[in-house]
């Protein structure tokens, strides 16, 4: 035990801490002999875990941390350890290890996330936020997206722990897996390094991800998100399925499924159907939008005062909503139906009696009004308390009631000016440092150096002799660049 103490606890030293290179150099060589004792003293580590593993910080010892618990967990979990001694100290790794000196963790890691993201190690809502708690202390800025991810994203969906999972598929994702001009890296341990870097196969901390996998993680997330009623973000991660662009404008299977779901999400997200983006390609929205005629018909219904057309649209396809797994976003469509064409009102008036709404508002679930004036502002008092409907409900002296809508331009409170100014400048740095990660990789793309000098001779064209100007799109293999 005392020589496997003796390797497990060697590194750090402060020796080690004095600069990238001296960094690097050690945690290389501890790697080796951890990889060592894996292969030829494993059992021994099984035999001693307890008392190894008190000995170790997992914030600073983990590497050495992480190589006790696999030796537990592979092939299978040693069954002379108490399953609940492995699971507690797999979660306080997980909570803790040190996100730089797991950049050279390669497959240690990774075998463990994976099990951790098959369920086979912890209940399923544990398993998730320990997940989701290493995803970000491998990438505190969550910009890459990894197999870990799919992992997650997948567990958290199928046992219904939405909610742990949240801090990593909030963030936005700018880097992929095999991307280009990020393989030729000195030092992992460069605190400089975007996620590309020192996330990669060639580390070993994560698979190459094809565009399937892609598309899935953005349609799992839209569907997350629909599960909590965010529409706004349900909307934008099923446009990114959407929107994804192909060789030949062609569209999946899942392609065509986000679409259904983000016709249905963009009215309760907007209140409208937005007819066409301008970043998707026209072919592929046109095959789309003839797959997905029904939900578009529902769309046109949804934007109009024609609640029996929509309420005949939603019946008699009735079979199709349940065969597309969208009867739920249906349901929610034709309970929201009345609220925005109350809220359609206000480009109309600045204030209207209770009873006159009532009068100009149908429910789409009835197709009829509702049945009192006393309905109609509970409605709107859900509308106002969700934060839907700006404005305010007021008596006269005669007793009338009436709703005053709000000027959209309505100031914020100095307060919640200050507020909303802290998180525009943290988010602006945080986007700082993504797009200077992106200029340099692009810079280094042979891709965009000939892409741009198409673009350059095209302008001078123009110039000249007012020539097409039509984009030529580069392949979508090219899009997360090439190593070779």
């Amino acid at each position: 035990m005392d020589q496997c103490a003796s390797i497990l606890l060697a590194f750090p030293s402060q020796s080690d801490l004095a600069d990238n290179a001296a960094y690097h150099k050690a945690v290389t060589a501890h790697i080796q002999r951890l990889s060592k004792l894996l292969k030829e003293r494993s059992q021994d580590l099984v035999v001693h875990s307890a008392p190894l593993l008190d000995a170790l910080d997992p914030a600073v010892h983990s590497l050495s941390y992480l190589a006790v618990l696999h030796a537990l967990i592979f092939p299978s979990p040693a069954s002379s350890v108490p399953q609940v001694y492995i699971m507690e100290k797999v979660v306080t790794c997980m909570l803790n290890f040190d996100g730089v000196q797991c950049r050279y963790a390669g497959t240690i890691l990774t075998d463990i996330l994976e099990s951790v993201g098959n369920g086979r190690l912890l209940p399923p809502s544990v398993a998730v936020e320990a997940l989701a708690a290493a995803i970000l202390r491998l990438d505190p800025s969550g910009s890459m997206l990894t197999s870990s991810h799919l992992l997650l994203i997948k567990l958290a969906y199928e046992t219904d722990n939405i909610a742990q999972a949240l801090p990593v598929i909030d963030k936005d994702i700018v880097f992929y897996p095999g991307m280009a001009n990020h393989d030729n890296v000195q030092f992992l341990c460069n605190p400089e390094l975007s996620p590309p870097s020192y996330i990669s196969k060639g580390t070993g901390l994560t698979d190459l991800l094809k565009t399937p996998a892609l598309l899935e993680y953005d349609l799992l997330r839209g569907m997350m998100y629909s599960a909590r009623r965010e529409w706004p973000k349900a909307q934008a991660a099923f446009e990114r399925v959407v929107a994804f662009p192909t060789k030949d404008g062609g569209c999946s299977k899942i392609t065509v499924e986000a679409f259904k779901k983000w016709v249905l999400v963009s009215l309760l997200s907007e209140g409208r159907h937005v007819e066409d983006l301008p970043y998707a390609y026209a072919h592929t929205i046109k095959t789309l939008k003839t797959l997905g005629r029904p939900y578009i018909s529902i769309a046109i219904a949804f934007a109009t005062d024609d609640v029996q057309t929509l309420k005949q649209e939603v019946e008699q396809n009735t079979q199709m909503w349940l065969e597309d797994g969208n009867m739920g976003l249906v349901q929610e469509v034709v309970a929201a139906y009345q609220k925005w064409r109350i809220l359609s009102l206000r480009d109309i008036y600045t204030q209207l009696s209770i009873a006159e709404i009532r009068r100009q508002t149908k429910s789409a679930e009835t197709g009829a009004a509702l049945n009192t004036d006393e309905d109609v502002e509970a409605l709107i008092q859900n509308m106002i308390v969700s934060g839907m409907l700006k404005g305010v409900i007021e008596k006269n002296d005669d007793g009338t009631k009436f709703l005053n809508f709000f000027s959209p331009t309505t100031h914020l409170s100095e307060e919640e000016f200050a507020e909303e100014t802290q998180r525009a400048v943290l988010r602006l740095k945080e986007l700082n440092k993504m797009i200077h990660a992106t200029n340099q990789r692009l810079g280094t793309s042979k891709e965009y150096v000939r892409w741009a000098v198409r673009e350059s001779r095209r302008d001078k064209s123009n110039v000249e002799g007012h020539a097409d100007t039509t984009l030529e799109m580069i392949d979508d293999e090219d899009l997360m660049g090439s190593n070779g």
